[in-house]
């Protein structure tokens, strides 16, 4: 289900296709609504009532009421076909093609005219209408109507004015002529509702002064509404003066009302044009899309397409729009996004400005934003809101809750906490999150962003092991921000596995890069991503398989060794039951490693930034003795310097106030100095610095803001805190010995044999 109970239809046969997709588009008698509502059955009833009328009339002059986009004009056509089946004939006058009441006069009666058949009348009658005309109205006013001056007989009696017939006589003449036709005649003015409120009098005028004829009848097409909004225009009848009313009364003998759709009706002739827009696009709904259709349909849409014309006006948008962003968009908030572009801009707009803070995203955070509750949250929303001025201000409220976590959980007065919301909007391609909001608004992937389809066409190259261009856009894009296209290549695996022979490559040679990365306030860091990625990767591998290939890329180069080590490490503490494929590959990327360290100590050690996290990851999966030789190894070599060493120990991190950010010196770790090197052997190669204690008294504050290349820093702060080790040794001593002492002093006091 879409809208209202109907069911999703199947894709269409070609045939069906080319007749709906005339529909859609259509704003006449083969319009979309013509097999939806029903309109062939209330077509056949307005015919009848008319036919009725002029059982009763010679002449009338019915109104077909009904609002904008009701579709006035497609019933029309209905009921002319109903009525030109029943032998009427059938004339139409378009008042907008005429500037002033002579020339309006003229057209009429040139349709009117051309409405009779020429051997029903004749040639005289048809002169007579023409001089009738030409007299009636100013001299030369018929001249420029097409019909009227330049069709034979017509034109040459219409110019001969003078003569002792008055234009009262010649209409005479032209009545008795109407009243002897064997079919009366039905002349249609349709959108009067657009006229001017002078060319809506001059129309009325004509109808009521001029055309009532024998055998002549009128059916009027407008929405009420406007047209007493017209008239009161007027000098005639006057704004407030309660004549309009009346006025149409006078006019109108016989009021046809188009009545308001029915629910059910709405919805079908929604679900139609979903279902043409799905044919011809070939899309797919799924469950839990339908599911969101419905329900935006009946929290807001509904009100607003209440109309036919407003279900094509957003449809056909939907329709020309959607080629842009297939593939790369989730189809219900596409729709919902499109309803507020074509039917409330300005609440668009709206969520444009406060992208930031819909799409929660730290930076838009003010400090009392962060501390406000979801009461007052809504309070401030709803105020935006109405001053946006929507036509109707809780639909759009309850649409925007639907599209955006941020606003459903102020308008419920709660807050959602945890990401599994925001992991099935992103999955989903929601509007709701920054990684695909700009597409919605945009209606296009920016240049900035990266499209699903090259996500896809990457993944579907690593798939046949032929890497080709879409694999090195995603590269390349990857290095300078990982994060979102690890994602998207992450979606495209659980959709359909990604083989581990080209997948594991790719990522080792975008890991180091992606270490340097920051990651959002929300999710994981990107190399922490990338570790993710490759471990669900083996995971789909058989172990016979996944084993070589870690091997294979521990034994590539420093960034494949690095992912091999840390990609192992996961496989192996991320469960109770370790991955086989990693239990295997522990052994020998540890021995890897080992050679990879070595191959350090050709230089010094402050040429290595990440020198921690090969050692840490030895240190889990090599015995840790054997690390810690290998460290003292490199450093007795003369390569390494131990205060370097003990620099490179001191971790980096991003720290932030609020409104800006620094890279800061983590905690000194006596442990990690005594898993890698032993505490109670570096104080014994290191010599005292007390005054570093002075320098840095442990109750001051240390400052821990420093430049990421600065290893004089991060020297000094690790001597620190050897330094505190070592102060802090020599008084558990002192405490000891002095808990000791009493005991020693009593014991020689006493004599012999007490």
């Amino acid at each position: 289900m879409r809208f209202g109970q109907k069911k999703a239809s199947a894709v269409r046969t070609p045939r069906a296709l080319e007749r709906k997709t005339q529909s859609l588009y259509a704003d006449d008698a083969d319009g979309l609504e013509r097999d939806v509502l029903n309109r062939k059955r209330l077509a056949t009833q307005l015919a009848r009532a008319i036919r009725d009328l002029a059982e009763e009339t010679e002449s009338a002059v019915v109104g077909l009421v009904g609002p904008w986009g009701s579709g006035k004009s497609s019933l029309l056509g209905q009921i002319e076909t109903e009525l030109a089946n029943s032998d009427w004939y059938m004339g139409h006058h378009n008042p907008w093609a005429y500037s002033d009441f002579a020339g309006s006069a003229a057209g009429f009666f040139a349709s009117l005219r051309d409405a009779v058949p020429e051997d029903v009348l004749g040639k005289e009658w048809r002169a007579i209408v023409g001089e009738w005309v030409s007299k009636a109205a100013p001299l030369g006013a018929a001249g420029g109507v097409a019909g009227v001056d330049g069709s034979g007989a017509i034109g040459a009696v219409g110019a001969v004015i003078t003569g002792d017939r008055s234009p009262a006589r010649l209409r005479e003449s032209a009545a008795n002529g109407l009243a002897k036709i064997d079919h009366p005649v039905l002349m249609v003015l349709d959108d009067l509702d657009r006229l001017a409120p002078d060319e809506l009098l001059y129309t009325f005028k004509l109808v009521r002064l001029l055309g009532r004829l024998p055998n002549v009848y009128y059916l009027l097409a407008y929405d009420e509404a406007t047209l007493t909004d017209l008239l009161e225009a007027t000098d005639l009848v006057g704004r407030g003066s309660g004549r309009a009313q009346q006025y149409l009364e006078k006019i109108i003998q016989v009021r046809l009302e188009i009545p308001p759709m029915l629910p059910e009706q709405q919805a079908a002739l929604a679900n139609a044009a979903i279902d043409e827009i799905c044919a011809r696009r070939g899309i797919t709904l799924t469950a839990g899309t339908n599911r969101r259709m419905q329900r935006i349909w009946q929290d807001c849409l509904t009100i607003y397409l209440d109309q036919p014309r407003s279900v094509k006006r957003l449809f056909t948008q939907v329709d020309a729009t959607w080629p842009d962003v297939s593939g790369e968009v989730d189809f219900s908030d596409f729709v919902a996004v499109t309803f507020l572009r074509v039917f409330e801009r300005p609440i668009l707009d709206l969520l444009v400005g406060h992208r930031a803070e819909i799409l929660q995203q730290p930076s838009a955070f003010s400090f009392g934003m962060r501390h406000e509750s979801p009461q007052d949250r809504w309070a401030r929303w709803k105020q935006r809101i109405a001053d946006a001025e929507p036509r109707h201000p809780a639909a759009i409220e309850n649409l925007l809750a639907h599209l955006f976590i941020y606003i459903r959980g102020a308008k419920e007065g709660t807050q959602y906490v945890g990401s599994s919301y925001q992991e099935d909007v992103t999955q989903r391609m929601g509007v709701g999150t920054s990684e695909h909001f700009d597409r919605y608004v945009q209606v296009g992937v920016p240049e900035s962003d990266l499209a699903e389809s090259t996500v896809r066409a990457a993944a579907d190259e690593l798939r046949a092991g032929q890497l080709g261009p879409a694999t090195t856009e995603l590269v390349r894009r990857m290095r300078g921000d990982a994060s979102p296209a690890l994602r998207k290549l992450r979606r495209e695996h659980r959709a359909s596995p990604l083989p581990a022979s080209t997948t594991l490559p790719l990522l080792a040679s975008i890991y180091l890069p992606a270490m340097d990365q920051k990651s959002g306030a929300f999710g994981l860091s990107p190399d922490f991503s990338i570790i993710g990625l490759a471990v669900d990767v083996l995971d789909q591998t058989e172990a016979s398989t996944a084993v070589p290939l870690v091997e294979a890329l521990a034994h590539s180069d420093t960034a494949s060794l690095a992912l091999a080590a840390d990609i192992v490490r996961m496989g192996l503490k991320e469960s109770d039951t370790p991955h086989p494929w990693a239990s295997q590959a522990k052994a020998p990327v540890a021995d890897a490693l080992t050679a990879g360290i070595r191959s350090f100590a050709s230089q010094p050690a402050r040429s290595h930034p990440r020198l921690l996290s090969f050692l840490y990851a030895h240190l889990h999966l090599a015995e840790p003795a054997n690390t810690r030789e290998l460290v003292w190894e490199a450093i007795d070599s003369g390569a390494w310097d131990l205060k370097e060493v003990l620099g490179l120990l001191i971790p980096l991190g991003q720290a932030s106030n609020g409104e800006d950010s620094w890279t800061s010196m983590g905690d000194f770790s006596e442990s990690t100095v005594e898993d890698l090197l032993g505490v109670d052997e570096v104080l014994d190669r290191m010599p005292q610095q007390p005054e570093l204690l002075d320098r840095h008294n442990p109750d001051s504050y240390f400052d821990r803001r420093v430049d990421a290349d600065d290893l004089d820093a991060r020297i000094e702060y690790a001597l620190t805190g050897l330094e505190r080790v070592r102060a802090r040794r020599r008084q558990e001593a002192k405490a000891a010995e002095s808990r000791q002492a009493p005991t020693l002093a009593g014991d020689s006091d006493q004599e012999p044999g007490d």
